[in-house]
């Protein structure tokens, strides 16, 4: 029987897998390998295509020259395709099936050991099984990877591959400490937890020279990265699960680790309070009550110390009526004047001392729930070392019980700071000089304790006197003004 005779030149496709395959060769080997098997057959070479370190399996890899080559195949540029092993053209059945649908007009296919005619009902079956084939090889050569990779982690070992680089702290092993960027995950977590920001964090590691083990400069998004790593804590992840321990002692203990956690959790989503803005979710448009943005404004003189003018302003992107805007300054200069002025007057004493009261109440109680929690979970870790109860057993408990300690954590963080009354007895200039040497943080939760649960709403006008412009009002849909 004579073979089919081709329409046009046989394109040549080799690929080479950045993992390799059972048939190592290079891509060059393969075209000269198939190269020899078009002269042998007298079979005219067309184009030459290579993937380099690419997968035939992912399909969430992209083959720009495989696209390139059935790009030709489909639009009948050329006759057919030859590759050194079928394995290399595709390992997914589509994919298979996409060629044999271009193969209605005769197209050759072949490899170093079988030719495949597409046109007939026994060549498709032959195209057929050796697909599945080559897939079904990919699908255990990917079990093998996982359960090898898994089998690593439960033993304490760490997969090198998984990192394109080393994660700061730990040495090129991912096992050993770097004992001087240990030090400064420490600070780091240390600092976090006293309440300084990731921004100021970040600057300082900068001004300082510390980059990250990529030698990027420090931003907020991988100090909490760095900070929520399961392995400060010597935990192994493998496929987002903790599956074994690293040796030696962790890099943060569990309870600053969890700390850390709970703080993160306990952030409101969307984008964070920044510093230049005191009163950000504190205020409002009076007119219609959406809560004011702050935002810099290019186009206004930058203030006197040289920092960019900036403005709170009702925008109608957030569903307001945009008739209000303030500078962010007379605005946060009113509301220290109003707060120190709430906090300082004795009329309203009882109400801030009852808020403080609460407080305490909310957190000692939180902190004796916490404190229980752990205490549990040390017990189920001391059952499960003793025998008492099995690995699948202690993890069915631990599970919820962490959910429940972060969920715990998360409340108590949302408190900010440990449990104590407000001195709420203070003279103005008293109250004055504490707001004045607070930290941004401080300042905005003296703005919490005097408005409790209220908003100050900002009125439409100029900036002769803005104080005239603010009130406190009820958090309300109604504005209620209040008496301060």
């Amino acid at each position: 029987m004579s073979r089919p005779q081709p329409a046009g030149p046989i394109d040549i496709y080799a690929r080479e897998s950045r993992k390799g395959d059972k048939r190592q060769q290079s891509t060059s080997g393969q075209v000269g390998a198939c190269r020899a098997v078009l002269a042998e057959r007298e079979l005219p070479a067309g184009e030459v295509f290579k993937d380099e370190g690419k997968s035939a399996w992912n399909p969430r890899v992209i083959r720009k020259e495989w696209d390139m080559l059935m790009a030709r195949l489909e639009s009948g540029a050329s006759g057919g395709v030859i590759v050194f092993d079928l394995e290399r053209f595709a390992r997914r059945p589509a994919d298979g099936e996409r060629l044999i649908t271009a193969a209605e007009r005769g197209l050759i296919v072949l490899d170093s050991d079988a030719e495949f005619d597409l046109t007939t009902a026994s060549g498709k079956k032959s195209f057929r099984d050796a697909m599945a084939a080559a897939a079904y090889y990919s699908d255990r050569l990917s079990d093998r990877v996982r359960r090898g990779n898994r089998a690593k982690a439960i033993n304490g070992q760490v997969n090198r591959a998984g990192w394109q680089d080393r994660p700061f702290g730990w040495d090129a092993d991912c096992i050993t400490q770097k004992p001087e960027e240990v030090a400064i995950i420490r600070e780091v977590a240390a600092r976090f937890l006293k309440g300084e920001t990731q921004d100021s964090i970040a600057a300082d590691l900068n001004a300082r020279g510390i980059t990250t083990t990529q030698g990027k400069p420090w931003q907020p998004s991988r100090l909490r990265e760095l900070l929520l790593r399961e392995r400060n804590r010597g935990g192994l992840v493998y496929r987002g699960a903790v599956v074994a321990e690293l040796p030696g002692e962790p890099v943060l203990d569990s309870a600053m680790f969890g700390r850390i956690a709970a703080k993160y959790a306990a952030r409101r989503p969307g984008r964070p309070y920044t510093r230049a803005y005191l009163v950000t979710g504190a205020a409002v448009c009076a007119v219609c009550r959406v809560r004011l943005d702050g935002r810099p404004v290019q186009r206004r003189r930058p203030y006197p110390d040289g920092q960019v003018a900036r403005e709170y302003r009702c925008l109608k992107r957030d569903g307001g009526c945009g008739t209000v805007h303030a500078d962010q300054r007379e605005v946060d200069a009113a509301a220290r004047e109003l707060a120190i002025a709430i906090l300082s007057d004795p009329r309203h004493a009882a109400q801030v001392e009852a808020a403080a009261a609460r407080h305490e109440e909310e957190a000692t109680a939180l902190d004796s729930l916490i404190a229980e929690a752990d205490q549990t979970a040390l017990q189920i870790g001391d059952r499960l070392g003793r025998g008492e109860i099995t690995l699948a057993r202690h993890d069915a408990i631990i599970g919820p019980l962490d959910a429940r300690l972060t969920t715990l954590r998360a409340k108590r963080e949302a408190l900010n700071g440990p449990p104590g009354r407000v001195p709420a007895a203070r003279s103005l200039a008293e109250w004055g000089k504490r707001w004045d040497a607070a930290e941004p943080a401080e300042r905005r939760a003296l703005l919490a304790t005097a408005l409790r649960g209220r908003v100050l709403a900002v009125s439409p006008g100029d900036r002769a006197d803005m104080t005239r412009r603010i009130t406190v009002e009820s958090s309300g849909p109604v504005a209620q003004a209040a008496t301060i």
